[in-house]
C-alpha cells in the first residue's frame, strides 16, 4: 500500500523539493506538500510528516499535534533545537568553518559576520566562522530598534559607519544572498572595491541572485538537496518502526561556488589592490600587463616586484590565474558554449582557451565541465606567464 507523506516545508526551494521528490518517487509515496499548516490539515490521517520547524507557532503546534497522534515527524531545519524531534539538517557550524578556511587560505586576517537578523542558525554559522579566530558581528536587528528595521536611512548610516571603521581589507560571511546583496550595495556606495577591499561570501548559491549583481556573489552550497533526501530516508525508517537517532543528523556543505565577490587574496599594498581591481573589471577584454601598468602609471618592473612581494607571482601570472578561475566557474555553473566562455574571459579564440586550460589543469574545458570538480577547487597554482595582450 502506498504511504501518504505530508511535507510542510518553507521555503520549498528547488533543491529541497528535488531531494524530497526524488526519494518519494523511489519509494512510491503519495506526497502532499504545503508551506504551512492551519487547523484543517489536522484531520489528515497519513503515515509521516517532513517539516521545517521554525518560528511559525501555528505550524509548529499543528505538526506536534500530528506527532502526538503517533505519526512520525522529521524536521529538516535546525532553527528550533528546543523541539525534540528527529532532525536532518545542513551542518551550519560546518558552513561557518568552511568560510573561515576559505578566508584564511586567501590571507584575510579581518573577518566579519553580516546579517539582518539573529537566530540559532545564525549563531551556529557565526560560531563556525569564529573557531580559528574572532569574527566581528554586524547584526542589523541588534543595532537598530524594531521600529527602525525598515528605515533605509537608519540602515545606511549604520552600515556606512561599520564600513568606514573596519580595517581594510576584510572578508565577510553573510547569512544569505539577500544580506550579501545589501552589503555589496553599501560597499559600492562607500567607494570600496569588492573583492579587493571587501571580500563577500554568502550562503545558498542561488544563481539567479548570485549572477545578477554588479559583482557576482560567491556562495556556499548548503547541500540542501542531500539533506532533504536523507531526511526523507530517515522518515521512511521511522515509518518502518525503526528507532530515531540519538541526535540530529547533520549534512556537510557541498563546497563553495566561487565568483568574483570573494575571488581575491588579501593584500596590504594599495597599488596591488588597484591593479587587482583593474584586472577584475576588465577580465572579458584582451589586455595584458602592459595595459595594467599604463592604467596605474607605474613601471612594469616595479609592478611585478610589488605583485611578487604580496602574492608570490607576477602580474602576468595573476591575470592568467583570474581568467582561468573565471572560465572554470562558467564551465561548472552554466551551459554556455566554449566559444562564449572564451569571449567572457578575454581569450582570443576557443582554441587559445583550450590550450591554456589544458596546460594549467591537464584537462580540456569540455573534459573539465564533464568531470564537474568539487565547488571551490582552485586554479591558483597555475604558473603560466602572460606573454602578450591577448592571453
Amino acid at each position: 500500500m502506498r504511504r501518504s507523506v505530508l511535507a510542510v516545508v518553507s521555503p520549498m526551494n528547488a533543491a529541497r523539493a528535488g531531494g524530497i521528490a526524488r526519494f518519494a518517487r523511489e519509494r512510491g509515496w503519495n506526497l502532499v506538500a504545503v508551506d504551512r499548516l492551519g487547523g484543517t490539515p489536522l484531520a489528515w490521517n497519513g503515515d509521516g510528516v517532513l517539516a521545517t520547524l521554525r518560528n511559525d507557532p501555528t505550524t509548529v503546534e499543528s505538526v506536534l499535534r500530528l506527532r502526538a497522534r503517533g505519526i512520525p515527524v522529521v524536521d529538516l531545519a535546525d532553527t528550533r533545537p528546543d523541539i525534540r524531534v528527529p532532525r536532518v539538517a545542513c551542518d551550519n557550524r560546518a558552513i561557518g568553518r568552511l568560510a573561515a578556511a576559505e578566508f584564511a587560505a586567501r590571507k584575510f586576517r579581518r573577518v566579519v559576520w553580516f546579517s539582518s537578523g539573529w537566530s540559532h542558525v545564525h549563531e551556529l554559522r557565526w560560531l563556525g566562522l569564529s573557531e580559528n579566530g574572532p569574527a566581528e558581528r554586524w547584526v542589523l536587528s541588534e543595532a537598530l530598534p524594531r521600529s527602525k528595521g525598515d528605515d533605509w536611512n537608519a540602515y545606511a548610516r549604520w552600515i556606512s559607519g561599520k564600513l568606514a571603521a573596519a580595517g581594510k581589507p576584510f572578508a565577510a560571511l553573510t547569512y544569505e544572498e539577500a544580506d550579501a546583496a545589501r552589503l555589496l550595495e553599501a560597499a559600492m556606495r562607500a567607494g570600496l572595491s569588492v573583492p579587493e577591499e571587501v571580500a563577500i561570501l554568502s550562503v545558498g548559491n542561488d544563481p539567479v541572485v548570485c549572477e545578477n549583481q554588479p559583482v557576482p556573489l560567491s556562495s556556499i552550497d548548503q547541500n540542501i538537496e542531500r539533506a532533504a533526501y536523507e531526511g526523507a530516508e530517515l522518515l521512511e525508517r521511522l515509518m518502518d518502526g525503526g528507532a530515531p537517532p540519538p541526535g540530529p543528523l547533520l549534512v556537510p556543505p557541498a563546497g563553495i561556488a566561487l565568483r568574483r565577490s570573494s575571488d581575491a587574496i588579501a593584500v596590504s599594498d594599495p597599488v596591488v589592490r588597484r591593479a587587482l581591481d583593474y584586472i577584475g573589471r576588465h577580465l572579458a577584454e584582451p589586455f595584458g600587463a602592459a595595459q595594467v601598468k599604463e592604467a596605474l602609471g607605474i613601471g612594469r618592473s616595479a609592478l611585478d616586484k610589488r605583485f611578487t612581494a604580496q602574492l608570490g607571482r607576477s602580474i602576468g601570472a595573476e591575470i592568467r590565474r583570474q581568467r582561468l578561475a573565471r572560465a572554470k566557474i562558467l564551465l561548472e555553473n552554466t551551459d554556455r558554449t566554449i566559444a562564449s566562455v572564451a569571449a567572457e574571459t578575454g581569450f582570443c579564440t576557443p582554441s587559445h582557451l583550450a590550450n591554456t586550460f589544458r596546460a594549467a589543469t591537464g584537462l580540456s574545458p569540455r573534459a573539465w565541465r564533464k568531470a564537474r570538480p568539487a565547488a571551490g577547487a582552485s586554479l591558483a597554482g597555475a604558473r603560466v606567464e602572460n606573454r602578450g595582450a591577448c592571453v
